[in-house]
């Protein structure tokens, strides 16, 4: 087929893609994967994927994920990267690294693409303070944690995130689905891109240079990272668009799946591959 393959990034970090799997649905009685090749997986240390110390979740290693699915699953041929939440700021720091690599890129209800944008919309964002008890520093004085501290880290992150509902997204009740949060995935990558405790994070470095063209989807009532902040960020990319789903919240994907994929089926046909 001449149609590019389609890479689906779940938010988090450390979620899966249980909420994503909608986004299989028909519109029109077509599916995405009618008509190309959909790869859905867990990122490192998430999800169905095995379990990895923190030393080896890194913005590299998630790189280095990302570009092996690509050129196992489309070897030669750009690719198309559709990501919601994390996954719109992973693919943002792929695209800025490898903009030869990607075809297209549909970023839905994207995290931060900056350290800098997460400070100014932290209070809305981060609600989940789940690293305050249990899961402290002393969890992660050694470097190699035992297959049983992994799991009750995933265990006690999980019950955290119940407890949260971060209501400035308004996250369906009942939640989207998920099998097994990262904690340690979770953890690391926060730690990463937080040194110091202050964000520095910036996957925009690269965008400028990426001319094709982009899809932003924003949630219309998510208070914290929707529309409005989608508008602000579709800035960093020199040729995007944005589609505001209406009436819904930051789980768009799972609460809203045809008015997800109508816009992306329109910008799918429309991108030259």
């Amino acid at each position: 087929s001449s149609s590019p393959v389609l890479i689906m990034l779940h938010g988090g970090p450390g979620n899966d893609y249980q909420s994503l799997l909608r986004l299989r649905e028909p519109v029109d009685g077509v599916r995405l994967e009618d008509r190309h090749r959909v790869i859905f997986w867990d990122q490192r240390g998430s999800g169905l994927s095995r379990r990895h110390d923190a030393q080896d979740i890194t913005g590299d290693t998630y790189d280095g994920d990302l570009l092996a699915l690509a050129d196992r699953f489309s070897p030669g041929r750009p690719v198309v990267l559709i990501g919601h939440s994390w996954g719109g700021m992973y693919l943002s720091d792929f695209i800025s690294r490898h903009p030869e690599r990607v075809a297209g890129a549909v970023l839905m209800d994207s995290g931060p693409l900056t350290g800098a944008l997460f400070e100014e919309v932290q209070g809305g964002i981060q609600t989940l303070d789940v690293w305050s008890e249990g899961l402290n520093d002393t969890s992660w004085a050694q470097s190699v944690v035992t297959p049983d501290g992994h799991a009750r880290l995933d265990y006690m992150l999980r019950l955290g995130s119940l407890g949260n509902s971060q209501r400035a997204y308004h996250l369906p009740d009942p939640p989207a689905p998920i099998g097994r949060l990262g904690a340690v995935a979770n953890r690391a990558l926060q730690r990463a891109g937080m040194p110091a405790g202050r964000p520095t994070w910036d996957f925009t470095r690269g965008l400028a240079r990426f001319s094709r063209r982009v899809l932003f989807e924003g949630a219309e009532l998510n208070e914290a990272a929707g529309a409005g902040f989608q508008r602000r960020q579709a800035r960093f990319y020199p040729n995007a668009e944005l589609v505001v789903i209406q009436g819904a919240g930051h789980e768009f994907p799972w609460t809203h799946p045809e008015a997800t994929l109508r816009p992306i089926f329109a910008y799918l046909a429309a991108i030259h591959f």
